[in-house]
Order: C-alpha cells, then structure tokens, then sequence
C-alpha cells in the first residue's frame, strides 16, 4: 500500500493537462519490429479496434523484477505463467499508426522514482519499485495517447517532407531550454555523458528531442484546431465579480518586528532571558533617541544578530492578523500599540519578547477595477479548458488505441479513461 500511495502522488503532480501534452514518441517501423522479442509481426499482436479479435490486458512483470530473476543465483525465477517481462523494446501501445514502446517512457519513470526519493528522503524498496513501476508506466503511457492523436491528426495535414523543417525549427528551442534541464536532471556536464544517462535509463538524446518535438507540434496544433475564443465582456466579469464576493475579500494585516530571548536558549533562566532581552531593547533605545532616522536599520541590525526569534534573520520583521497569535498579550500590544512604539518586556510561553507596530490594514475587499484584469483572464482560461475537452473529445471518438494495460480503448471508454486520469 505505500508504494501505491507514493506513486499515486508522484503522478497527481504530475499529471498532464493540455495543452500542451507531455510527450514522448513513436519508433520507427524497424524499431518496432525489433521490439517484438518473440519474432513475431508486430502488429500481430492484440489487435487494435476494427481489426482482429483483441486479446485482453497482458500482465507484466517490471523491469527490476527482471534484473532481480536474472541475478537469481538458485531456483526457478517467481514469475506467474500468464505474465511476460516488460523491457526497453516493447511495446506497451499503439495510437493510430504510431507505435509506444516502453522504452519511451521508462526513463521518465526512473527520473520520478529518483525525485521522489530526493524529494520525500526516502528510499524505495525493491520490494516497492516493482508496483511503483508498473504504476508510473500506465499513467505515463496514459498520457501520451492525446499526444499521440493530435500529432498523427497533424500529419495527416502536412507533405511528409515539411516535417523534417518542423523538426529543424524546434531543434534550437530544445538545445536552449531541454538540454540545460536535462543536464541538471542527471547532473551531467555535456550531451556524451546526458546521452549515456538517459540510455542507462531507457531512453537516449535521439529519442528524448523526437519527444520533444512531437509535445510541442501536438500542443500547437492543438491551438490551431480550437475555434477563436469569445470575447470576455464587462457584464460578464462584474457578474463574475458579484457571484464570488467572498473571494475578494482579506483579513486586517499587521507588519511588526520583534526582539526575543528564547528560555530554552538560556538555560530555561528566566531572570537571564530578561536581561539579555533588557539589553537589546536599551541598545535600540539608545541609539534611536541620538539619531531616530536610525530606528529601522538599528531595530533590524540588533535582531540578526542577537534575537532567537524565528525572522532574525530577516531583521525580526514578520506580518500577522489581528488574534492570530497564541500569545494574548502579544496580539493585545499589536492591536494596540501607537505605529514606531516599542512596547514593554512580553512573556509568553516560549520567552520575553519586544515588538513595534511597522503598519496596519484594515480589512476590506479587493475592488472590481483590481479584479477584472484576473477575472477575464480565469474566464478566459475556463472557456479554454471547454475548447480543449471538446477538440481532444473529436479526436477520441474515432481513434485508434490500444495498450497492454487495457486492450482496445473505443472512443467513449478512451474518453472516461483519460477524463478520469486527469482529475486524479
């Protein structure tokens, strides 16, 4: 069940929603025909809507369950006989003409692996990785079908020779903005190492840039397909504006900064607490009442250097609401106290504490003229998200798709599939 979870929330961040799609792309005839290991035709295998009978969703065995058989040194490997091992080469996909092998996807899945083990200090077990594979391969898979069908819609548009000049136009976007991530992804230093990373990883350059390519073609297309948005009106932002009232509004906000003088910093002395918090508050007093153009900097200068508040470092200066304190006293001196003032020695459960009211808002409500500029852009970010449904809607109906996780996908079971992917 962790690994479940853990892979669950590896693909809610990042789940696709167009566009532009994620991509990666098909194999050229030759490869998939290496990729069948048995030496069979590779569009023999289960067939795709229209065709033969389909045979139903293969079970897989991930690929570091097959390392692990490998390495076995005693025993028949435990693999279950209606299960076949899923490798770089095959194919785990196919969307009209094009053809999804696993290799297209594995790299990504070992970089999600590794940043979520980055990222949650964690290390997945090789107990977990077989399960958190086999997930991460299905909702990666997933996510290339309305890639997939948007850029075969795109061929079938375009003379196959101008796509080798699409392909040259997105090359220098791709060594711009692609190869500098990618380097960091892998903590490599030029394309020879990068290159061998990303084969190390089920992938290579070649195929990562032909990936790239096809996202960005798929996404842009995807623009030219929708019609022209509507034009957002004035009444339609104020009755926007009107129905989401409390979504305008804000709390009262106090700016402040505070000196402390921690008891568990002291020793849990309370008489030592004070005097330490005593002698920066006469510091900052002594040095105002000479200059009191000084009164910030001087404040801030004695905060870093001396308090034990949780924004020393930024100079003590924090912003609260009004109540939110759990110390009484301290919101009683912040709602109170004269803007520049210092207040008198505070105790709270933690230590002594000195603040000065910097500024205070009163609540109140963004106003339309402020609003509207957002308001038109969510509405017009609502009306995409319609278009976009719509077109991809178009292009599910009639397509072509199967893959190793759930057979023949017809148009209205592809459509629930992806729908249902996307809200995750």
């Amino acid at each position: 069940m962790l690994a479940i979870l853990a892979a669950s929330e590896i693909a809610r961040a990042q789940s696709f929603e167009p566009p532009p799609v994620p991509s990666t792309g098909p194999s050229s005839p030759s490869s998939a025909v290496r990729g069948v290991q048995d030496g069979s035709d590779p569009m023999s295998s289960p067939a795709m809507p229209g065709g033969a009978a389909s045979a139903p969703p293969a079970t897989f065995v991930s690929p570091s369950q097959v390392t692990a058989a490998a390495t076995e040194p005693v025993g028949p490997p435990i693999i279950p006989t209606d299960a076949r091992p899923i490798m770089g080469s095959e194919i785990i996909g196919r969307v009209e003409d094009q053809v999804i092998l696993a290799s297209d996807v594995l790299w990504q899945v070992q970089r999600m692996i590794s940043s979520m083990e980055k990222q949650k200090n964690m290390k997945v077990t090789p107990e977990q990785r077989p399960e958190i594979e086999r997930i991460l391969l299905e909702r990666m898979l997933l996510q290339l079908i309305d890639t997939k069908l948007l850029f075969a819609d795109f061929r079938r548009t375009l003379p196959p020779e101008n796509l080798k000049q699409v392909e040259k136009t997105l090359a220098e976007p791709f060594e711009a903005s692609e190869i500098p991530k990618l380097y960091d992804t892998y903590g490599v230093k030029d394309r020879v190492e990068l290159n061998a990373a990303l084969i190390q990883n089920g992938s290579s350059l070649k195929d990562v840039q032909r990936q790239y390519t096809e996202k960005m073609v798929a996404g842009e297309w995807l623009r030219q397909r929708m019609p022209k948005l509507k034009v957002v009106t004035h009444e339609e932002m104020l009755a926007y504006y009107q129905d989401h009232l409390k979504e305008y509004e804000y709390p009262g906000s106090i700016k402040w900064e505070e000196l402390m003088v921690r008891f568990d910093r002291v020793g849990g002395d309370r008489n030592a607490a004070w005097q330490t918090l005593a002698a920066m508050g006469n510091e900052v007093w002594t040095v105002v009442a000479i200059n009191p153009s000084l009164r910030g900097p001087v404040f801030a200068n004695v905060a870093k250097a001396k308090s034990h508040g949780f924004t020393a470092a930024d100079g003590g200066i924090q912003e609260s609401t009004p109540g939110s304190l759990l110390c009484e006293e301290l919101n009683v001196a912040l709602d109170t106290l004269e803007l520049g003032r210092m207040s008198n020695c505070i105790e709270s459960p933690q230590g002594f504490h000195l603040v000065r009211v910097l500024e205070r808002k009163e609540p109140g409500r963004t106003p339309f003229t402020e609003a509207q500029a957002k308001i038109r852009e969510l509405l017009e970010n609502e009306q995409k998200e319609v278009l976009v449904a719509e077109e991809l809607k178009k292009l599910r109906k009639t397509a072509r798709v199967w893959t190793i996780f759930h057979g023949d996908l017809n148009g209205p079971r592809l459509s629930e599939l992806l729908d249902e992917k996307k809200r995750r």
